[in-house]
């Protein structure tokens, strides 16, 4: 009997330890954006690139997923604006060029749940959809530059975040693992990275 006690209660636990991993919920979220960009460059064309320190601000929105509750997979598909600066030394003047550009992010977190509180990081990739600033800027010095922002990037997401009710607050940091814009050609060679910092707030749908 005793033994019949221990499987059934040994099932039971089973069963509730599935349910809790199989958790599913929905939600939007969305913030602010303060982005940089670093920038890698050769001196071309009479032209040098030299890195700006100024923080842009863009806007952060979509929706997120999660499964599991203590232990949790989040993936996200959001809608970013980011951007930086970059300045453009061209004989012997300095002129400051603002930076714009708009992705897809498609960042895939791994978390943990301390009672409200959440810890997440996990890889992401983003896809190009629009970008201002530098190409037209570098189309004054050759017209037979490209487009330099690239149609896909990689990076990462790290943060933590706390759940009050239906609604929860995010603070992220977000790395570059890929160039976000570059060019290299016979005449011109430069990179740049993105890094931003990310402050959303979510509402669980379901």
């Amino acid at each position: 009997m005793n033994k019949k006690l221990l499987i059934l209660l040994f099932v039971l636990a089973s069963v509730k330890g599935n349910e809790t991993l199989a958790q599913f919920s929905l939600g939007i979220r969305g913030g602010v954006n303060f982005a940089q960009l670093k920038t890698n460059n050769t001196q071309s064309l009479g032209t040098n690139l030299q890195q700006s320190l100024d923080t842009k601000t863009g806007y952060a929105g979509g929706i997120y997923a999660r499964i599991g509750t203590k232990i949790f997979i989040q993936p996200e598909l959001i809608f970013s604006a980011k951007g930086g600066s970059v300045n453009i030394l061209s004989n012997g003047t300095s002129k400051p060029v603002s930076i714009e550009y708009t992705n897809f992010d498609v960042p895939l977190l791994i978390g943990c749940r301390f009672g409200p509180l959440r810890i997440n990081a996990g890889p992401m990739a983003s896809f190009t959809v629009s970008s201002s600033g530098l190409d037209e800027e570098l189309k004054k010095v050759s017209s037979n530059l490209g487009e330099s922002f690239k149609n896909a990037s990689y990076g990462y997401q790290a943060g933590g975040g706390i759940d009050i009710g239906t609604l929860s607050i995010d603070l992220r940091y977000e790395g570059s693992l890929s160039e976000v814009s570059a060019l290299s050609s016979s005449n011109i060679n430069f990179s740049q990275k993105g890094n931003l910092w990310q402050l959303t707030v979510g509402l669980k749908l379901l």
